[in-house]
């Protein structure tokens, strides 16, 4: 089947939770013709659709009856100055932080990869034509990706730019440790090894079986709740719809949980997920109680690292965040963007020209 444009049949309705059942059907057929990463798979965005209430808009293309492509958008509302009121379209987002604190990485349509560029610009063409957003919200996503969305508008501003880091397992010769890693972080994770073991037996394995899962995810909460406690940006497991997620994803093959005990006692814990040979970690949960000499999370992440090499993983994915340990420990970046595409309005485009205007004057200072 060869792509023509005049035979995509594009569809734009609005669903709500009822039809859940239905959009997984479809989805899990489509993605098994995709290229998506993990984000995009039923196993996570699933799970997450499954807690977002109220309606919102399935966006499905088909050629000859064959599903090309989905993706859901969510309509928010905001005020310039309290005022005037702004339409924003969100891409597999909703535009509330109770619901996107379940942050999503790599964001696309999800389509099928005979057809993906092609179907990806007739995609956005469909969506500049429509009046029933001012602003449209795409990311976390990549730069490839974000440039097949220029079409939506002229006028574009960053809500977020930041790196990803990466190893690929497939260039360590050796062992991790000494193919990739500097000898100052070397030095870190070995004093690290030596400290633990002065305490006792010290024990790394990875928690595949369901029931072992969801036995962890009590010492989870504790650790990373106690760790972010009081920050400008609290646990995610305070928020239900953060645990509900989570608690949804465990019952997934595709999420793993790689524990770290001293003694027999928990100590350390990396939720992992795991598709198409490629490893991403999503969010790690550590004991606070060790001194600063013990870099618990390098040290964890160094013995997953080498556990999934050897398992013939061929990526050990960061993702986005600037955090010194994920550059310590990795030797390949990149971007991971979040854009908002504006409409030709008068009074948006005054407002992006101030948005530039005090961008510039911050970095001149």
């Amino acid at each position: 089947m060869t792509f023509e444009s005049n035979k995509l049949d594009i569809e734009f309705k609005k669903l709500n939770s009822n039809d859940i059942d239905q959009i997984e059907k479809d989805w899990l057929i489509l993605q098994s013709n995709s290229n998506c990463h993990f984000f995009l798979t039923w196993d996570w965005f699933g799970a997450w659709l499954r807690q977002v209430t109220g309606s919102f808009y399935l966006l499905s293309a088909s050629i000859e009856g064959h599903l090309v492509a989905l993706a859901v958008i969510v309509e928010n509302k905001r005020k310039i100055m309290g005022l005037y009121p702004i339409k924003q379209w969100w891409l597999n987002r909703t535009g509330n932080e109770e619901y996107d604190q379940c942050w999503i990485e790599y964001n696309d349509f999800l389509l099928d990869k005979k057809y993906e560029s092609e179907v990806r610009a007739s995609l956005v063409t469909f969506l500049a034509q429509q009046n029933g957003w001012d602003e449209f919200i795409l990311g976390m996503t990549s730069p490839n990706v974000e440039q097949q969305f220029e079409q939506l508008s002229s006028q574009k501003y960053y809500l977020i730019q930041d790196s990803g880091y990466q190893i690929n397992l497939t260039e360590i010769v050796n062992s991790y440790l000494t193919d990739v890693l500097s000898r100052n972080t070397r030095q870190k994770i070995n004093q690290t090894q030596r400290l633990l073991e002065k305490q006792g037996d010290v024990k790394f394995n990875v928690l595949i079986l369901l029931n072992e899962k969801i036995d962890s995810l009590s010492y989870i909460i504790k650790f990373h709740s106690k760790r972010w406690a009081g920050t400008p940006t609290p646990s995610g497991f305070t928020n239900p719809i953060f645990y509900q997620t989570i608690n949804e994803q465990v019952q997934s093959d595709k999420m793993e949980i790689a524990k770290l005990s001293l003694n027999e006692e928990p100590i350390g814990y990396l939720i992992n997920y795991l598709y198409k040979e490629r490893v991403y970690f999503y969010l790690s949960a550590l004991d606070g109680k060790f001194s600063g000499k013990i870099k618990l999370g390098m040290y964890l992440h160094v013995l997953a690292v080498e556990y999934y090499r050897k398992r013939g993983s061929i990526v050990y994915d960061f993702l986005a965040g600037k955090s010194l340990y994920k550059q310590s420990l990795s030797h390949q970046s990149y971007l991971q963007n979040m854009c908002c595409y504006v409409k030709d309005n008068p009074i948006l485009i005054v407002e992006n020209l101030g948005r530039k205007l005090k961008k510039k004057i911050k970095e001149e200072n």
